[in-house]
């Protein structure tokens, strides 16, 4: 059975991708915490509230066969309502960033299913009207990659890091939060995706059907690979409140696979992809508190890998750069494409 092409499953994934009929146990995180359900609520509202993690939803990981490719763009464009609604609201957009580099002022990571459909979007972007004629700006800088080349995708990595510094100081400040004991076992706890449960009789009745039949179609859909069990996250992935996002494409001269093999391991590194882009081999998403910890890890891995690495060029974004990090929208925006091809053929 294709997962994707059934009416029934893309409906479901919508309710499944949002969130929709996906809840936190709250039974269980008061036997977890041994507190009342009421202080249960309380501690759950104030991770939630202050924007620590998101609210749980599905992981989609299939989007990235449906968009292998991902296009990392440097643009000049005008802070106006009508771009920043634009980025906004535009699906193949999953995350923009404020930059400072050369004429440029945004950072926009895009996904794609391929280059004639990425040129052809361009296009109609402009000619629509969307984003001002290309003679008043600088000519965009774009790098494209291969997502099905990557070699590591886990945005809940860094809970090792926050892990460690939480039982050297017996606390966390996060986002401003102050998280004692009980906090940091819940947030963990949710990241991990326990005590998070699914509404199938909710869902059931959503999509006019019964509670086992979505049962089913869910574990169909995660024994073969389109989603994943239900956890919470960062609201920005793979950015933890108040970290810098370091991108950088790297030149491996040797020892590739342990060079690949240890950056799998580092819980500073939520993406890995392996590339062909000039001279760099590899292209890394990883974040960190301060820039003197990046730099330290980066001093780090040059000791650990002696002459075995080439050109290194990096791009930092503060939290404070932010614009828009949207992963809910790019699966989204696909399920509704999906599922208006499926209709128009009937």
């Amino acid at each position: 059975m294709n997962h994707v092409d059934d009416e029934f499953n893309l409906r479901l994934l919508r309710y499944l991708v949002s969130g929709e009929g996906v809840n936190v146990n709250i039974s269980s995180i008061s036997r977890l915490l041994d507190v009342h359900r009421a202080t249960a609520k309380r501690r759950l509202s104030q991770l939630f509230d202050s924007g620590l993690l998101k609210e749980p939803t599905y992981p989609f990981p299939h989007i990235f066969n449906e968009y292998p490719l991902l296009a990392l763009v440097k643009a000049d464009l005008p802070r106006t309502e009508q771009v920043m609604e634009f980025i906004r609201d535009e699906s193949h957009i999953f995350a923009a960033f404020s930059c400072m580099e050369g004429p440029y002022n945004v950072l926009l990571m895009e996904f794609f299913k391929d280059l004639e459909s990425y040129h052809s979007w361009r296009e109609k972007i402009i000619r629509e009207e969307k984003l001002p004629s290309r003679e008043w700006r600088a000519p965009a800088d774009v790098s494209i990659f291969s997502n099905r080349l990557a070699f590591k995708y886990d945005p809940n990595c860094f809970m090792t890091i926050l892990e460690d510094e939480f039982q050297e100081n017996d606390k966390l400040t996060l986002g401003g939060v102050d998280l004692d004991r009980s906090s940091f076992k819940l947030m963990r706890t949710l990241m991990e995706g326990d005590s998070i449960r699914t509404n199938e009789s909710e869902l059931g009745r959503k999509l006019g059907s019964d509670r086992k039949t979505v049962g089913r179609r869910i574990s169909g859909m995660i024994e073969s690979g389109i989603i994943e069990p239900p956890n919470c996250g960062f609201p920005n992935i793979f950015i933890p409140p108040d970290y810098n996002l370091v991108i950088s494409m790297i030149e491996i001269r040797s020892k590739r696979k342990k060079i690949q093999e240890y950056l799998t391991r580092d819980p500073n590194i939520a993406w890995g992809i392996e590339t062909s882009t000039g001279r760099y081999n590899f292209l890394i998403f990883s974040a960190f508190k301060t820039i003197e910890h990046f730099f330290d890890w980066g001093d780090k891995f040059m000791r650990f890998f002696p002459e075995c690495i080439g050109a290194v060029s990096n791009t930092l974004l503060s939290s404070r750069m932010i614009h828009s990090v949207d992963p809910q929208k790019l699966s989204l925006g696909w399920i509704e494409r999906r599922l208006w091809d499926i209709k128009r053929k009937v």
